[in-house]
């Protein structure tokens, strides 16, 4: 029998949803098709913390980039795993309207993949990049809120009941290796987070042994609210056993937004305005900088930008994430079939269309492998009350005429 993502939902199984409200979850299928990448990962990332251990590098004293690594694959798979047991659930709960689910699974699904994508691209940064880092705050995160629903669908309570005992088999394991690996000096760390752990496994244990499927309203509702704390507990976990220096980790003062990013190695920080050796043209193709150098709308526009800007250093973290990519061989300039390259995107700062050529995070925003990004930090309306504008664009990049993004007029969809 066919699987709902790989035929057509039929007549009958649309106008069954369209009569229930449920949503078409062609999306929610191409994320799950998407999140497959997470195994092989994760399984590449453990793969170079056993080489670690093997060589005596306690599991206490990884290098940074290897436990980022490690804690945002597990992360992701956590997620993932979330994600795909709540659509298996709806799918077997109620087949006949296969490829469509209620709205509060969707939204609870769809918050599970997005989040994979962000982890997904943190992991693979981390595994490129040995200065990669994170903001302050960051590790351990905590799982995507619960969609707000009253009773909870039993779906939902048997995907938690599935993704619960998939992430306790993970982490034990996890764990194991780990015990084996922890020389004597770092056993009061691991005492510590022997017991942190001993105790999700036991909320876990708990909470298994409490479920029957098809128990009462008034039992479902309970085992719902013991599920949540379990998985949230071992979505915790997880992420110290993936990297226990988490634990006892110094805290590290935050910083204002625009500054998350310490510049590390040879990665050296780009000037802000004001500083000696700005170049307002820095974020720019450098395949077109000359051509648009020379256009005097252009240099207008690019002063007025960064005249305009109320966080110049945000906009340079987004750039910085970009280079970063660029570096570490994370994404490429786009090119057409014809090796072409695309150019640069029609609004200031001009920046080059690229291509993810791994999972990315640029700034808040995640971009999967293969697609195409760049950047925009525009002032265009500002000086009518309008925002600035400050975003990774993502898309397929059709050629545009160049815009000049004036900030006494309105941006053009709200003229």
């Amino acid at each position: 029998m066919p699987s709902p993502e790989s035929s057509a939902p039929g007549v009958w199984a649309r106008l069954r949803a369209s009569l229930r409200g449920e949503r078409d979850a062609e999306t929610l299928y191409a994320y799950r098709r998407a999140g497959a990448q997470i195994h092989p990962l994760l399984d590449a990332a453990e793969r170079r913390r056993f080489d670690l251990m093997v060589s005596g590098q306690s599991p206490f004293a990884v290098p940074r980039h290897v436990g980022l690594e490690l804690a945002c694959a597990w992360n992701a798979f956590a997620l993932q795993t979330l994600g795909d047991k709540m659509l298996e659930a709806d799918e077997a709960a109620d087949p006949t309207t296969a490829g469509f689910v209620p709205p509060v699974t969707f939204d609870q699904v769809q918050g599970y993949y997005s989040g994979v994508q962000r982890w997904l691209g943190h992991a693979s940064q981390a595994a490129h990049d040995p200065a990669f880092d994170l903001p302050p705050g960051t590790l351990p995160a905590r799982l995507p809120e619960w969609s707000p629903v009253e009773p909870c669908p039993r779906p939902h309570l048997e995907a938690m009941m599935a993704a619960l005992e998939a992430m306790r088999l993970h982490a034990e394991a996890a764990m194991h290796g780990l015990e084996q690996a922890t020389p004597e000096a770092d056993a009061p760390r691991l005492a510590r987070l022997r017991g942190q752990v001993a105790e999700a496994l036991s909320q876990a244990g708990y909470v298994s042994g409490m479920y029957t499927p098809g128990a009462s309203l008034a039992l479902h509702e309970q085992i719902e609210e013991q599920a949540k704390r379990a998985t949230e507990s071992l979505y915790r976990v997880g992420q110290l056993i993936s990297y226990p220096a988490l634990l006892t980790e110094p805290g590290r003062a935050p910083t204002p937004p625009g500054r998350e990013r310490p510049r590390q190695g040879t990665f050296a920080r780009i000037p802000l305005p004001g500083e000696p050796g700005f170049d307002p043209w820095a974020m720019t193709d450098p395949g077109n900088v000359a051509t648009l150098r020379r256009n005097p709308d252009a240099r207008r526009v690019i002063e007025e930008m960064w005249a305009l800007d109320p966080d110049p250093a945000a906009s340079l973290a987004l750039w910085d994430d970009v280079r970063r990519a660029l570096q570490t061989g994370g994404a490429v300039p786009a090119r057409h079939p014809d090796g072409q390259f695309v150019g640069f995107y029609f609004c200031t700062p001009y920046c080059a269309i690229y291509e993810a050529r791994r999972p990315l995070v640029i700034g808040d925003t995640p971009v999967p492998k293969g697609q195409r990004f760049t950047l925009e930090c525009a002032a265009e309306g500002v000086r009518i009350g309008y925002p600035f504008k400050r975003e990774v664009v993502v898309g397929s990049f059709r050629t545009a005429t160049i815009d000049y993004c004036d900030p006494d007029q309105p941006p053009p969809h709200d003229e």
